[in-house]
């Protein structure tokens, strides 16, 4: 350890203070001095700013008047300097400075841009292997620099840039400028633009090296959407990335990528780098909706099960109406060495109280409520899960064959129930409406298809989905039914401010309905009951489906039908960065009888936020079949109910 000596300290010691002293003055005296920028717009005024911005050591008020003027003077020197990249290269510019009361000085500076540069001839070339890909091609025809319109070579750099950053994204790793030229002519005041734009070889997928893991060989190997040899995307590679977290079996997921320009074609290699910390995850989540009221809802997964790569969810769920109570858990199996295959079974338990009522054809607005009680369901699903990739992993389609078992127990009480104007006790047609069980086995097929990508306003793509299944008294079902159902929501970006927005259901059951009328004090009620479980029935209305209407109240006597049909078309603009309003219209029914679903209309207007945790929409709707009826508000926020 080395010491100082007595005779050094004196001398270190100065120096320290020495230093301190420097360090405090220029803390405690670094002054800037004010420009004032007249004559130009917002874009110029700040860019002039920014090349003005000058600092002195020193208090400010203390600089002399030859400082001041010479300050001055370089500051007209960098004010025609920043002119030049938006096209200003005869400009007059004055200037003075004044003092305020407080000795502070303010440079003030009157600018006339003079005339701008014109464009007087623009060659624009694409070449390379990717000169016909559909975003360049775009990019080309959108230049925003044109023949007969002004110089701006800040524009200039950011189309390089952005060309440059669009040929990456689609693989394109090795973009070169050939010609890159802007050729000025000072005394005609016009400018030729020369940009040759080479793409390069596009890059290919190489060697993918997983690391170590804690998941046996033919798991994770088979988690990418691609393989060795696909073209390289940014898009694949930001996938990647998120069905490696998705997967559930890693806490830290690092991918590198490693260029190889010397191979032929180049390649990119990826190095993953994957930990786990934690199998166990737990989750909690508070949501409020219209169609549901308060929300409750916790999970706990473990990911993975065992270095199979299985894994296990299970989550509980409770909302205000109805006093909805489900449990649910699932399970999913990888098939090892099969790539994207699964085995996949899944479990629920539901309870829900719910008013039995019931309403008349000719007066569908009022219903009568006739009893309540409970509806407790028991569901159980199994099959397996394949799932095929296209257009290099944007696009995938998810097909699963499955098994499935219901028991459905419902128990209604007409005791209590105030309304009623007769005992309906004795109607024995009712009988199997308010007591029962169903337990239905069914065998069928689930399709998906989904293409979606962006965030917040600017998500677009598409989500079909598809099944068919069928219960059969001879393969050990208490009910015979047939039920196919396709649905589909596309929405499409129109410019930077229009989304459109449009989604369309149809859904048909082949399955037994009875039709008989009861008399209500001298007046018919038609009913129309379909033997269809509770759990299969469709039911239209609510804030993903027709709005202007409450949850689930278009079908047949408002306990769910056999067919239904929707469809809505929605126009959002965005207003800022997080906030849109949107304007909608929806139609549809839940029914039984197909030659007349009485179509439901609903027109609305709405605004979206879009936070961290996802879209926050409110809509106001009015059912336009119920005209008497006040507006409906459909407010959304959280996830929805297990």
């Amino acid at each position: 350890m080395r010491t100082i000596g007595h005779n050094q300290f004196p001398r270190v010691a100065c120096l320290f203070i020495l230093m301190l002293g420097i360090m405090l003055a220029s803390t405690a005296s670094r002054a800037e001095i004010e420009f004032v920028v007249t004559g130009v717009d917002e874009t110029l005024r700040e860019n002039i700013l920014r090349h003005n911005d000058v600092v002195r050591l020193g208090r400010s008020e203390l600089l002399s008047d030859r400082e001041l003027d010479s300050i001055l003077e370089h500051s007209l020197l960098l004010t025609r300097i920043a002119l030049q990249p938006y096209g200003y290269y005869h400009p007059n510019v004055t200037g003075r400075y004044r003092r305020k009361s407080d000795r502070e000085p303010v440079i003030e500076l009157a600018v006339e841009p003079g005339p701008p540069i014109i464009i007087s001839a623009v060659h624009l070339t694409l070449t390379g292997p990717g000169a016909d890909r559909r975003a360049l091609k775009t990019w080309r025809s959108d230049f925003p620099l044109k023949k007969g319109g002004r110089l701006i070579q800040v524009e200039w750099d950011m189309e390089k840039q952005r060309v440059s950053d669009l040929a990456g994204a689609a693989g394109y790793l090795e973009l070169s400028f050939p010609e890159h030229e802007i050729a000025i002519d000072l005394v005609e005041n016009t400018a030729e633009l020369t940009l040759t734009v080479d793409t390069g070889p596009r890059f290919i997928i190489g060697d993918i090296d997983f690391g170590e893991h804690v998941l046996q060989p033919g798991i994770v190997e088979y988690i990418p959407r691609f393989q060795k040899g696909d073209p390289y995307s940014a898009r694949l590679m930001d996938d990647f990335r998120l069905d490696l977290w998705r997967s559930g079996y890693f806490t830290d997921v690092e991918v590198i990528e490693n260029r190889d320009t010397d191979a032929s074609p180049p390649v990119v290699n990826l190095e993953v780098r994957l930990e786990t910390r934690t199998r166990n995850s737990y989750q909690g989540a508070l949501g409020f909706g219209t169609d549901t009221g308060i929300r409750l809802q916790a999970s706990w997964s473990k990911r993975p099960f065992s270095q199979r790569g299985d894994r296990i969810e299970v989550g509980i769920g409770w909302q205000e109406i109805n006093q909805e109570f489900a449990i649910r858990g699932n399970y999913r199996l990888p098939l090892p060495r099969r790539p994207h295959e699964f085995w996949v079974a899944d479990a629920t338990i539901r309870y829900e109280n719910q008013d039995l009522e019931l309403s008349s054809g000719g007066n569908e607005e009022n219903f009568i409520k006739i009893a309540n009680g409970n509806v407790d369901e028991r569901h159980v699903k199994f099959g397996w899960l394949k799932i095929f990739n296209y257009r290099a992993g944007e696009k995938q389609m998810f097909v699963q064959p499955f098994g499935q078992y219901l028991n459905s127990v419902r128990d209604y009480d007409l005791a209590g129930t105030g309304s009623v104007p007769i005992d309906f006790r004795d109607q024995q047609e009712l009988s199997g409406l308010l007591r029962g069980t169903d337990n239905a086995f069914s065998f069928g097929v689930d399709l998906n298809i989904v293409a979606v990508s962006g965030s917040a306003f600017e998500s677009h793509g598409m989500h079909d989905r598809a099944w068919i299944f069928a219960a059969d008294r001879n393969l050990g079902s208490e009910v015979d039914f047939l039920q196919a159902y396709i649905s589909t929501r596309r929405t499409f970006l129109l410019g930077k401010r229009f989304k459109l927005l449009t989604r369309a259901e149809i859904g048909y059951t082949d399955a037994k309905v009875d039709a008989f009328s009861i008399d209500v004090e001298g007046q018919p009620l038609a009913l129309s009951i379909t033997q269809l479980p509770n759990f299969y029935r469709f039911k239209a209305g609510g804030s993903a489906s027709v709005r202007g209407y409450s949850f689930e109240e278009l079908s047949n006597n408002n306990v769910g039908s056999n067919n239904i049909v929707t469809g809505s078309v929605e126009f959002e603009y965005r207003l800022t960065e997080r906030w849109s309003v949107a304007a909608f219209a929806d139609i549809g029914n839940a029914f039984n009888d197909w030659s007349a679903p009485e179509l439901k209309l609903g027109l609305g207007v709405g605004v979206r936020w879009y936070s961290i945790a996802g879209p926050i929409r409110v809509d106001i709707a009015q059912a336009q079949d119920f005209p008497d009826r006040s507006l409906r508000i459909h407010l959304t926020i959280g996830t929805p109910l297990l």
